[in-house]
């Protein structure tokens, strides 16, 4: 029924194409040409439609109608490049007309070019913007111009969007990331304090923003913005007070400032919550961290008894079995046990050089030098050089092998790498 319903919405409108292309003194055969054409593709017959528009080209290069339709089959049939160039040129003859622009837009947003979507959708916002004056085109347009570098051109797209519905998430988005970039940043605060507010947002989109955020922190942005992330973070979590992503967020901001009474007692907060909702990812999280915790103020004891723990929920955690085994080499006991661990971490990311330092490390510790360097020499592709940890480490393993010259010069990487 439906299917019916816009197949006559679709005649209708052919008809009134046809009256359009008669005016271009055709003949009657091309009329009724015309109209056999556009029955097909409205049954779904695009390639019977798209010959017999091709002879009405042949006859017609210049009108509109034919350009227009002859682009639709082409578009549904996947010929992209022909479709964009008809549909083109439908739009150049007449530039009047929102749907050979319509279709030109379909056309951009199936093969992903932004860039030319864009320009389409500013053009229909300006022919017709009863109809294409929406925060989604609008968003669409700036978030388009914010690629291109056209800053303040996207700034006013997005400042539209938001005048037209001040909780538009996407458009708050994009501002936010443009305000942040350039920059802005009592601009963007505000805009951040009012995506925070808004109800529309999921809770944890709102922290995986702030999240990233805090992830790329600088101390000097700290020093300057910390309050107003501290603050953000606390309304957060007095919105959504079970919302896991912002109770870690939280522990994230109270270790920045090593309040770490506060940073454990979060750290129980979050087990508990992530206990009562069955998610045992932040359960082991915040197992595991509250055991570096521990283990960095001195109580090993309680450190252990964590890792242990996050490692019953999940034996392949491996920044507990990493930490836990180097903490023990620490201490140079347990180190079979030691070694397991760090064996697994390593399975499961073994391009990781933290873990790979700690394996090689406990092999050495194992008067196991000869197996500990090729671990070694793995970190350092890895990124083990930008660690004097890592350095001291293989320089003392090379110097149990005998390899003097070698081992100073890791040795003396270490100590400039440290003094840094």
């Amino acid at each position: 029924m439906i299917r019916n319903d816009m197949r006559k919405i679709v005649l209708i409108y052919i008809s009134i194409l046809v009256s359009c292309f008669c005016l271009g003194a055709q003949d009657s055969a091309d009329n009724g040409l015309f109209l056999d054409a556009a029955k097909e593709y409205a049954d779904g017959r695009y390639l019977k439609a798209q010959e017999k528009f091709l002879v009405l080209l042949d006859s017609a290069p210049e009108d509109a109608a034919v350009n227009y339709y002859l682009g639709l089959c082409e578009l549904a049939l996947g010929e992209n490049a022909n479709a964009e160039a008809h549909l083109t040129r439908a739009s150049q003859i007449d530039s009047t007309n929102a749907w050979y622009l319509n279709a030109l837009a379909t056309l951009y947003s199936n093969t992903g070019d932004r860039a030319s979507l864009a320009d389409v959708c500013e053009r229909l916002v300006k022919m017709s913007p009863a109809l294409y004056n929406t925060p989604y085109t609008l968003t669409l347009i700036a978030d388009t111009r914010f690629q291109q570098k056209r800053d303040s051109l996207a700034l006013a797209y997005y400042n539209q969007a938001l005048e037209l519905d001040p909780d538009y998430a996407p458009a708050e988005l994009g501002k936010m990331e443009l305000l942040r970039m350039t920059g802005s940043y009592p601009d963007f605060f505000t805009t951040l304090g009012h995506f925070i507010d808004n109800e529309d947002v999921r809770a944890d989109i709102k922290s995986d923003y702030i999240s990233m955020i805090v992830d790329n922190l600088d101390s000097r942005f700290w020093w300057v913005w910390g309050e107003q992330l501290k603050t953000l973070v606390d309304r957060c979590l007095k919105m959504y007070p079970d919302d896991l992503k912002s109770q870690e967020l939280k522990i994230k901001l109270l270790s920045i400032e090593s309040r770490w009474d506060e940073v454990l007692a979060a750290c129980g907060r979050l087990a508990e919550s992530a206990a009562r909702q069955g998610d045992k990812e932040k359960q082991v999280f915040a197992y595991s961290y509250e055991g570096d915790v521990y283990y960095q103020n001195g109580d090993q004891k309680r450190a252990f008894k964590s890792y242990d723990k996050a490692l019953k929920i999940n034996p392949d955690y491996a920044p507990a079995l990493n930490n836990y085994a180097y903490y023990l080499s620490q201490k140079k006991r347990s180190l079979r046990k030691a070694l397991k661990m760090s064996a697994r971490a390593v399975e499961q990311e073994p391009d990781n050089a933290t873990y790979l330092d700690t394996y090689g490390w406990i092999l050495y510790l194992l008067h196991k030098p000869e197996e500990a360097k090729p671990h070694f020499k793995h970190a350092m592709i890895y990124g083990g050089k930008e660690s004097a940890v890592i350095l001291e480490h293989y320089s003392k393993v090379l110097e149990a092998l005998g390899e003097k010259d070698l081992s100073s010069y890791y040795k003396t990487l270490s100590e400039q790498k440290a003094a840094k």
